[in-house]
Formats: C-alpha cells, sequence, structure tokens
C-alpha cells in the first residue's frame, strides 16, 4: 500500500490470524497498550506497538507499515509476546472497560471560545479541539469550557471466577473531590485530618480496608503481596483496587498514589 506525503514509495500492511477468541483480554490492552482505542461495535481494539499501528479483532489482526514481509513475520512473533505478556499479568491490571466514541471536531468547537488563547497548551481551538475528540486531552485544560450537565462511571462485573463479564455505568456529581484536588494543587495548606476530609468529599468514600489496600499501593506493593499481608484472596484485592479507582475517578495506580500522596495517607 502507499500513503500519500509519507516519502516511501510502498510499505506492506499484514495480517494474520490467531488460534484462539482473545475478545476477553481487550479491556487489560486497552488499560496499557500505547494510544489504544476499545470498540464495541465491531469488537476491535486499536493500539501503537514499536511504532507499528495494530487493528486486534477476537481472532486475527492488521498491522502497518512493513518495510518487508520479513519485517512483517518479525513483528507478528514479537506482537504476540507481548499480547502473551499481558495475559499472565492481567491479574495486577486493572481492566479498562471504556469505549472509545470520537466526537466530531466540529461538534467540539461549538463549546471553545475561538480565542487561540493557548491556556490548554495547543496553539489554536482547533488544535485542541482535534485532541479532545480523541480523548488525548481532558476537557478541563480548557479554563472556559464550563460545568458539565452529568458525569459518568463505569463499574465492572465480575462472574464467580473473576473474569469480567459486563459493566454498570452510573450517573453521579464528583464536582467535591474536584474541588478537594483543586485546592491541594494550588498549595493550601493540608490539616492533619486531610485524609478524612478528602475521603468524604468523595462521591463514595472509601471504606476502611480500601484505604488500607491504598496505603499499601503507595508503598509499592503488588496486587499479590497485598494478599498475602492483609490474609485475603487476590481476587479481592483486585476488587479492592477496581472499587478505589472508579472512586477516585484514576485509571492507573501511580494516580491513586499521587492522591493518597497528597491527603497524607502515605
Amino acid at each position: 500500500m502507499t500513503k500519500p506525503g509519507s516519502g516511501k514509495r510502498s510499505s506492506v500492511m499484514a495480517m494474520f490470524q490467531f488460534e484462539d477468541d482473545i475478545s476477553f483480554l481487550f479491556p487489560y490492552i486497552n488499560a496499557v497498550a500505547q494510544k489504544a482505542e476499545l470498540y464495541d461495535t465491531p469488537a476491535l481494539i486499536r493500539f501503537v506497538y514499536k511504532d507499528v499501528y495494530c487493528v486486534v479483532y477476537p481472532e486475527r489482526c492488521i498491522a502497518s507499515p512493513f518495510s518487508d514481509r520479513e519485517e512483517a513475520k518479525k513483528f507478528r512473533e514479537s506482537l504476540v509476546e507481548y499480547l502473551n505478556g499481558i495475559l499472565q499479568k492481567k491479574d495486577e491490571i486493572i481492566p479498562k472497560f471504556k469505549v472509545f466514541k470520537k466526537i466530531a471536531v466540529t461538534d467540539i468547537l461549538r463549546l471553545l471560545p475561538k480565542t487561540n488563547c493557548k491556556k490548554c497548551g495547543f496553539q489554536s481551538c482547533v488544535a485542541f479541539a482535534a485532541m479532545l475528540s480523541k480523548q488525548q486531552v481532558q476537557p478541563a485544560a480548557c479554563p472556559h469550557i464550563g460545568r458539565p450537565l452529568s458525569e459518568q462511571v463505569t463499574y465492572p462485573v465480575y462472574d464467580d471466577q473473576g473474569n469480567p463479564v459486563s459493566s454498570v455505568t452510573l450517573d453521579v456529581d464528583q464536582s467535591n473531590y474536584k474541588q478537594a484536588a483543586l485546592s491541594s494543587k494550588s498549595g493550601n495548606p493540608i490539616s492533619e485530618n486531610s485524609i478524612e476530609t478528602a475521603n468524604e468529599s468523595l462521591a463514595e468514600p472509601l471504606s476502611k480496608r480500601e484505604i488500607e489496600v491504598l496505603a499499601m499501593m503507595g508503598k509499592g506493593l503488588t496486587n499479590p503481596e497485598i494478599s498475602e499481608a492483609l490474609f485475603i484472596s487476590p481476587h479481592t484485592v483486585k476488587s479492592h483496587v477496581v472499587h478505589i479507582f472508579n472512586k477516585l475517578g484514576v485509571s492507573q495506580r501511580t494516580q491513586a498514589v499521587v492522591w493518597a500522596a497528597r491527603n497524607q495517607l502515605i
């Protein structure tokens, strides 16, 4: 295939089949892969691996670009190894069920002042809108966007074996939590009972056990290590971590630990 303006005469696109349906792995890939985009209709996930664009369906993958067939073969082996690595560590990964829904740039521009003030970090409102449509930035990066009419959180639903089977989305109001986070960022002094205050400001406060798990996450403990320390099953630890992420409105352990550090939990 050829790509206009690429400077190359041509490149190779590869397609190969998997031996099994790997759609169960999509939420885990979505949580760790670079530039991941999860779709539900049809079921697929896009991401970038080693500068190669991959579109993975339940039983096959399409990837490009490659200079020749041999390069494609080597990449196939590397990608399968990468996916198997995610499979082996999936008990330590919080699955991300968020489905990518691209919004038209023209619709987003209607929310923006169109003054190109650059306060968002981009040179123009159009550039910011383009990145927001790809979910590469947060709306709050633009100081001119008002408060949303509603906010949502999505909770995963697991079967008896601890495998994700579906999700439930609820409307919430996290304005109190966001205000507490802004106060922390602004450098305002934190009181001695800041963790209690911050916890109470959440739309749904952390339980005592979840605070214990979060504190151990802050010390760098893995899920199996937390399981051993608290004498609970790895599945229970994983459920606690998922609940912590959802309550704090984050998607990574680092973000949760930052929240804990700001509120003097660790």
